[in-house]
């Protein structure tokens, strides 16, 4: 549901007169406990400013109510520090502005906004929602990667047609106005990956900080309970990596393999749903999904969405593994197992980031081309794990939605890349605590 254009209209008339306000912090109201509280991490200080205000549009054609807050930390261009509102019927009600300093990408600053959230809009259940651009687990360093020379973390042409994945200086070519940026506060480190960036300062929020974040959150402000569901409304982040670097802080994680696409979700779809219900977290992470199908279906066949239960990643870690060890064991005994494996990593499904590939649907290949094989102990113990490790990621996938471009994703990717792994690969969490990087390295696709 869209709010009709006059109403649409008044609402940004609202939302601008406060840009002009003092950085005051209100009084706090302690509403009464609701059911959720969703805050909605919005770092829009890039090109997607525009479809920042038509999501508050769509939140606001279902509005807060009892059972439901709906709270909005806001990062606009141009402007220092951050806004926050809580969404009512058709209206943005203005909260607090807070320190000027906050760019939106350091760990405090998402950490004093669930802070926020929760004293003073407290719910049973809590769902954090990162609006912005993503890239998976990639290095994303400002420079580093030099698309309009061919090396590209992203297709192209994907690139050009969707403001989702336009990150200027690594998706698409720098503006001379931008080379004569102060880039003093830009990300150096080798073991950065991340998201919320923020295109005027050149800065995000590492895999690594959100985890810090999370860990934070976790116990200081929810007192040792996890967020209920971490939704990424960005791109390329639903993958084996940020759910494993997540897993002890939250309990389920929305997020899309592919590319989203700039509209990002169907707020105001999944919010009626809870709006004057009780909903469990399964069921909001599932309506989630059905209701960015619902609105995309019809539109476009490039799209994907996913809800992951996070309990489940240490089964995952364990069945790829097992995986890595009997695919160890073939190659030991002089059985053919490199071709098997790079004709599964070939045929499997893979994304606009050309490194990231659908986990069940690599599994599958593999199994196959394993099967093609002389039958042996060996190569029946390497099916046998491989079996159960694609058992294991249908019943970790709550949900999830595919294309028919992309029919194949299964809701969960993991990083597979065709050559040079990337250096930052072997600092995260998963490629330290298990076998999957010894698999790249040892079967290395060209």
């Amino acid at each position: 549901m869209i709010l009709k254009q006059k109403t649409y209209i008044s609402m940004m008339q609202h939302i601008k007169t406060y840009a002009f306000i003092s950085c005051l912090f209100i009084t706090p109201t302690i509403a009464a406990q609701a059911e959720w509280t969703i805050l909605v991490y919005v770092q829009a200080n890039n090109n997607l400013a525009d479809y920042a205000e038509k999501n508050f549009s769509d939140m606001a054609s279902i509005g807060s109510s009892d059972k439901l807050n709906i709270l909005v930390e806001w990062h606009q261009p141009k402007k220092q520090g951050a806004w926050r509102y809580k969404i009512d019927k058709n209206k943005m009600t203005f909260d607090a502005c807070v320190s000027p300093e906050s760019d939106g990408n350091d760990p405090q600053d998402l950490i004093n906004a669930m802070q926020w959230a929760v004293s003073k809009y407290p719910a049973k259940k809590y769902s954090l929602v990162l609006w912005n651009h993503g890239i998976g687990v990639i290095d994303p360093l400002w420079g580093k990667y030099h698309p309009w020379n061919g090396n590209s973390i992203i297709n192209p042409k994907v690139v050009k047609e969707n403001p989702r994945i336009q990150i200027e200086g690594i998706t698409t070519h720098p503006s001379k106005k931008s080379h004569k940026k102060n880039h003093a506060k830009k990300h150096t480190h080798g073991d950065t990956r991340g998201i919320l960036f923020n295109d005027q300062t050149r800065t995000y929020m590492t895999n690594q900080q959100l985890t810090q974040a999370l860990a934070n959150i976790k116990e200081h402000v929810l007192k040792g309970k996890k967020i209920n569901i971490l939704g990424m409304d960005a791109c390329l982040m639903a993958m084996v990596e940020i759910g494993y670097q997540t897993k002890d802080y939250v309990d389920i994680l929305v997020a899309s393999e592919e590319v989203e696409l700039a509209h990002g979700w169907s707020y105001s779809s999944f919010l009626q749903g809870i709006k004057n219900t009780t909903t469990t977290p399964e069921q909001l992470a599932q309506n989630i999904v059905l209701t960015y199908e619902k609105y995309y279906k019809n539109r476009v066949q490039f799209f994907t969405q996913s809800a992951i239960n996070l309990d489940k990643m240490d089964l995952i870690k364990e069945s790829l593994d097992l995986v890595v060890y009997h695919t160890k064991q073939c190659k030991d005994a002089k059985i053919n197992i490199d071709q098997a494996i790079k004709k599964a990593r070939n045929s499997c499904q893979q994304f606009s980031a050309q490194n990231y590939v659908d986990l069940h649907s690599f599994l599958t290949e593999y199994y196959t081309q394993v099967n093609s094989l002389p039958t042996s102990t060996k190569t029946t113990d390497l099916k046998n794990a491989i079996h159960a490790g694609i058992k294991i990621v249908e019943t970790s996938v709550l949900a999830y939605t595919a294309g028919q471009y992309l029919k194949r994703a299964k809701g969960l990717s993991i990083y597979y890349p065709t050559g040079h792994i990337d250096a930052s690969y072997a600092r995260t969490n998963f490629a330290q605590q298990s076998l999957w990087l010894c698999l790249l390295n040892d079967f290395n696709v060209r």
